[in-house]
């Protein structure tokens, strides 16, 4: 539903970093870094009007460049700093005389470089900021990635919006957060990169996202707060209404070292981040891989029912150990009807080694255009299983030829593909990349882009696959937990008011 205009809210600095109507990029040369992003910004057809700042050219990348800022005849609502670090406070007064709200500085050089003068010089820009009533993002960071608007750091990342919102204290954590879940289906409405975060830090980020209607879920990777309380009340606030996966970088001693020499950052004990993300309803995630499993876990998968699991097509020492993985994450393996059983032997001779066990092990002579019927037939069944997982441990395949290898992947990718969109049943992909020749790569890369394409979840290990989905399961256990917890105290309520 949305909200009538009697609740709309006055427009803050983060809606114009997110929608702005024009943008200059200060430092963009050839050859320097502001380059590289405003030709990130023209790949993602960014709406509005874009100037390069340059003292070098007259002419970037086929747009008219200015020798400042003050040059430039029109209004800009946002500025990316990609200019040395000395010079970032007169560009500050600069924005500050043109009537830039906003800005953010790829510029590094500050309290990261672990020197007095870095700290000082962004203690100053801060203060100058706050003076000037220009509000920063950063510096040291990668800025803003907002597909809606044409807006993005890097030049490979998906050009779609989606639903899930990125608050990423690191610029490489950030592109590559956005790429490898983009590569698995999952699409991003807003992610921030903001660096050392002597301006607009995490708290903020997180108390726009948790008003931002076109967030449903939010990934946080993060190395150290600013503002311990302010930050912890946002989480919690955020995530009693979305669901907020996070990362915390510099959990061990050696990681917090390396974390203050990254961006600055002061980190706390492993024990009391632990502690405080379950205080306040957060997940967290143990690695950029792990928080990608769960972005495409929350992002693409039905919610099961419960936590039964038939999983179809692994190998024989494959099963056992996809049995381990699934069990010790808190799932069962059932077994498989009669009825089921000799349905699967109708459509597959057992000449051809079908085990009739969860999980099956449908042999490679399986995957033909039989595996779809199998597949189907399976995941349709009333009352066997919650979630299906077509297994696919596909170094087994690699001893194939390369069109067999081929037509086997096809058979597959059309069996989950189809069954995906017919039957309206929690189901995902496990596939290893057990080998390395590049024409068997090439097969399975196609088999994995055109299953996320089509929604399908997709996971490279049992383990990955098991473990995303018990974070997943257990979310919203704990929702329905505290929705029915809540409803008793209602109802109590009422008695007493009765009584």
């Amino acid at each position: 539903m949305r909200p009538s205009s009697r609740s709309k809210r006055v427009p803050t600095p983060l809606d114009q970093l997110f929608n702005p109507a024009s943008l200059a990029v200060a430092g963009a040369s050839p050859g320097k870094p502001g380059y590289l992003l405003l030709d990130s910004l023209l790949n993602a057809r960014f709406k509005g009007q874009i100037y390069p700042i340059s003292r070098s050219c007259s002419d970037v990348s086929g747009l008219k460049a200015y020798a400042s800022l003050k040059d430039i005849p029109g209004t800009v609502d946002y500025v990316i700093c990609c200019v040395p670090a000395p010079q970032v406070p007169q560009l500050i007064r600069d924005c500050a005389a043109k009537g830039v709200k906003v800005m953010t500085l790829f510029t590094a050089g500050f309290s990261e470089s672990g020197t007095e003068q870095g700290k000082e010089l962004e203690a100053e820009i801060a203060r100058l900021a706050r003076s000037c009533g220009v509000r920063l993002i950063g510096p040291n960071c990668m800025g803003i990635y907002c597909p809606k608007a044409g807006l993005s750091f890097s030049y490979h990342l998906p050009t779609e919006s989606g639903r899930v919102g990125l608050v990423c204290q690191s610029g490489g954590s950030s592109v590559y957060t956005v790429q490898a879940s983009g590569y698995r289906g999952v699409r991003f409405s807003k992610a921030v990169s903001y660096g050392n975060a002597c301006d607009i830090n995490e708290g903020e980020l997180l108390e726009y996202f948790a008003r931002d209607t076109e967030t449903d879920i939010v990934a946080v990777y993060i190395e150290g707060v600013k503002d311990g309380r302010r930050f912890f009340r946002a989480l919690s606030d955020l995530s009693r209404k979305k669901p907020v996966l996070v990362v915390k970088g510099g959990h061990t001693r050696a990681g917090a070292q390396a974390a203050a020499s990254h961006t600055g950052a002061l980190a706390g004990s492993d024990r009391l981040w632990d502690d405080l993300l379950e205080q306040a309803g957060a997940i967290r995630a143990h690695s950029l891989e792990d928080l990608v499993d769960l972005l495409v876990t929350f992002s693409l998968l039905r919610l099961p029912r419960g936590r039964k699991v038939g999983i179809y097509g692994s190998a024989g020492g494959a099963s056992v150990l996809a049995t381990d993985d699934w069990a010790q994450a808190g799932f069962e393996l059932p077994r498989v009807p009669d009825q089921l059983k000799e349905e699967a032997s109708a459509l597959v001779s057992n000449d051809a080694g079908l085990i009739l066990h969860n999980p099956m092990d449908f042999s490679m002579f399986a995957y033909t255009e039989t595996f779809y019927g199998l597949v189907r037939s399976l995941v349709s069944a009333d009352g066997f299983v919650d979630l299906s997982v077509v297994h696919m441990p596909t170094g087994h395949g690699a001893w194939l030829p390369p069109a067999a290898f081929e037509a086997m992947m096809e058979s597959v990718r059309d069996a989950v593909i189809r069954t995906h969109r017919e039957i309206n049943r929690p189901l995902v992909l496990v596939m290893h990349y057990l080998v390395t020749e590049w024409h068997w790569q090439k097969t399975l890369d196609k088999l994995q882009r055109r299953c996320s394409e089509a929604g399908v979840p997709v996971y490279y290990s049992m383990a990955s696959a098991a473990n995303a989905i018990d974070r997943f399961l257990r979310y919203y256990e704990r929702r329905q937990a505290t929705a029915a917890q809540a409803k008793g105290g209602e109802a109590d309520h009422g008695r007493r008011s009765d009584a």
